[in-house]
């Protein structure tokens, strides 16, 4: 089901969403929150099997700038923006999830960007990760120039996916989000931009971006680190993705110590989720692991969390928030 534009902004909000629970609600309100009023919001339900859609179709009955397109089957993320490139009424797209805030300016801020910047395609922004209350959040700065984002994105995506604002037609001619590089197609296509400098943050933090461990494992992190892996090795073969390409995507992952990265990922996870004081998250997190990283691995990370906690309380008996 899709409802077609019922006017022609110049912005378009493109929101993919598959079974968003709880949050969509949040992340809808903040949009049509926005100081910048005039843009379309196409929310595309990519086979929901929980209340996402009719919550959609609710809230498109109540706001004329909701467009929402409704898939019977789910076609996966790659599809689903490519779709999205595809309808948009807006000549710049502004990315959002389904369980992230923007920040009340974001949408206005991008757009004079972008005005004032014809040369830059893709343009992201610095973020909160959302603690338990907003007086946790943890802002996180990215490299600004496109000369420091081409330097980064080699090694890793200094992007944030759902701070992105872009021009459409030029990403289209692009080839949009190649499927073929699952769970990091996002950072794909930014290497390909960053091959003509149009790629930048901006260094004022736009969105709180919910650092969510919901169905999260370790064997899906080791499969994403293959496709980064992919990306990188088409990255430095002109873009390409041929047999070559692939085996040394192989190669790279192949020369990966898995468990080191493993536990890398745990303790990185469950430091974070502490930082945000996310904590019954945090521990959750560390028992969930102890299978592929050890138990003695996940008592240590517990120790840490109890410990953070404990030193916490010392502080503030408002800091004793969970999540």
């Amino acid at each position: 089901m899709s409802r077609g534009p019922v006017f022609s902004p110049e912005v378009t909000v493109l929101l993919p969403v598959y079974n968003a629970g709880l949050e969509l609600k949040e992340s809808i309100d903040s949009i049509l929150a926005q100081t910048l009023g005039d843009f379309e919001f196409l929310i595309i339900d990519d086979g929901s099997r929980d209340g996402s859609r009719d919550l959609i179709c609710e809230y498109a009955r109540l706001d004329r700038r909701i467009r929402p397109v409704i898939h019977e089957r789910n076609l996966g993320l790659a599809g689903t923006l490519n779709e999205g490139l595809g309808v948009a009424a807006g000549r710049l797209v502004a990315r959002m999830d389904q369980d992230d805030i923007a920040l009340p300016e974001r949408l206005s801020k991008q757009r004079l960007f972008m005005q004032r910047h014809p040369e830059i395609l893709v343009l992201g922004s610095a973020v909160y990760h959302m603690g338990a209350t907003p007086a946790f959040d943890r802002l996180v700065s990215t490299p600004t120039s496109p000369q420091a984002v081409r330097d980064v994105l080699p090694r890793y995506n200094c992007m944030y996916h759902a701070s992105v604002m872009l021009r459409r037609e030029p990403i289209v001619l692009l080839g949009g989000y190649r499927s073929e590089f699952r769970n990091a197609e996002d950072y794909d296509l930014w290497l390909r931009v960053s091959n003509g400098l149009g790629i930048v943050n901006m260094p004022e933090p736009l969105l709180r971006y919910r650092f969510s461990v919901s169905g999260m494992t370790l064997g899906r992190k080791w499969e994403q680190l293959s496709f980064v892996y992919l990306a990188q090795a088409a990255h430095a073969h002109g873009s390409q993705l041929d047999e070559t390409v692939r085996n040394e995507a192989r190669g790279m992952l192949d020369a990966t110590d898995r468990a080191d990265f493993l536990r890398q990922v745990a303790a990185g996870t469950v430091a974070e989720l502490t930082a945000l004081h996310l904590w019954t998250s945090a521990l959750k997190v560390a028992w969930q692991f102890s299978r592929e990283i050890g138990r003695g691995h996940a008592i240590k990370l517990v120790e840490s969390v109890g410990r953070a906690y404990l030193h916490s309380l010392t502080l503030s008996p408002s800091t004793a928030s969970s999540g």
